[in-house]
C-alpha cells in the first residue's frame, strides 16, 4: 500500500487541479475553491481513518479535526447576531465540535475498524460522501450545489487514495500481484455480504433523500461545455 506521504502528496495535487479547474472555469468562487481542496485532501486520507496506529496519520487527524472544528466556528459566527457572548459562544463551539470530531467520529471509528476492511471500499466512502453533502446542506445552510461539490471532492479524495493502494499492490517488476491485491479498491465482500448490503441500503436512502444535485450537474456540465469550446 502507498504510504502516507504519498496519499497526502498526491490527494494535494489532483484536489488542487480540480478546485483550480473549477474556479477558473467559474464553477465557484476562491473561498469555496478553498474548501473543495481541503475537502479533497481529507478525502485522499480518510480511507486510512482505521490505522490510528501511524504517527503521521494521527497528527493528520488532529489537524482535520482542527479544521473541522474553525470551519465550524466561523460558520456558526456567520448566522449570529453580534453580542457580547458571541466569542464565548464561538470557542465554545470550537471545543465542542473538535471533541466530537477527534475523539468521537474519527476515534470511535479507528476502535470498532479493521484496517483495509470496509472502510476501504467504494460504496464505504460514497456514504461517506453523502454524509458531507447533508452535513453542508442542513448542518451548515450551504446551497445544495456547494454541499454536492464538498461531497463529491470528498469521494474523488478517496477514490484517489483507494487506486494508489491498488496500484501499489502490484508488483511491477515481477508483473504480479501481491497478497494485498484487490484489498483496497473494492465494491463488495463475500465474507461480509450481510454487511454490505445494509451499506447499500444506507447509501441509496441518502442519495434518495439528499437535496437536489442537479445544480451542481448542471455547473460541471456548464464548465465542461466552456472548456471544450475554448479548445476546439
Amino acid at each position: 500500500m502507498a504510504n502516507f506521504t504519498t496519499h497526502l502528496t498526491v490527494a494535494a495535487i489532483a484536489s488542487t487541479a480540480l478546485a483550480t479547474f473549477g474556479f477558473v472555469g467559474g464553477l465557484f468562487g476562491f473561498g469555496t475553491a478553498v474548501f473543495c481542496l481541503a475537502i479533497g485532501v481529507i478525502g485522499g486520507l480518510l480511507p486510512d481513518i482505521d490505522l490510528e496506529t501511524s504517527i503521521p496519520a494521527k497528527r493528520f487527524f488532529t489537524l482535520m479535526s482542527l479544521f473541522i472544528a474553525t470551519l465550524t466556528a466561523i460558520l456558526y459566527t456567520a448566522y449570529q447576531t453580534t453580542g457580547t457572548q458571541l466569542v464565548e459562544q464561538a470557542l465554545m463551539v470550537w471545543g465542542g465540535a473538535f471533541m466530537v470530531v477527534r475523539y468521537g467520529v474519527i476515534g470511535l471509528f479507528s476502535h470498532l475498524t479493521v484496517h483495509r476492511g470496509m472502510v476501504h471500499s467504494v460504496p464505504y466512502m460514497a456514504m461517506c460522501g453523502l454524509f458531507a453533502v447533508y452535513g453542508a446542506f442542513y448542518g451548515f445552510g450551504m446551497t445544495a450545489k456547494v454541499s454536492w461539490l464538498f461531497g463529491g471532492f470528498l469521494f474523488i479524495g478517496a477514490m484517489v487514495h483507494l487506486v494508489l493502494d491498488e496500484i501499489y499492490s502490484v508488483n511491477v517488476l515481477g508483473l504480479k500481484l501481491k497478497k494485498s491485491s484487490g484489498t483496497a479498491f473494492k465494491f463488495f465482500e463475500r465474507k461480509k455480504s450481510l454487511r454490505y448490503v445494509m451499506l447499500y441500503i444506507i447509501v441509496f436512502a441518502l442519495f434518495l433523500y439528499a437535496p437536489d444535485y442537479q445544480p451542481a450537474l448542471n455547473g460541471i456540465h456548464a464548465l465542461v461545455q466552456t472548456f471544450a469550446t475554448r479548445t476546439i
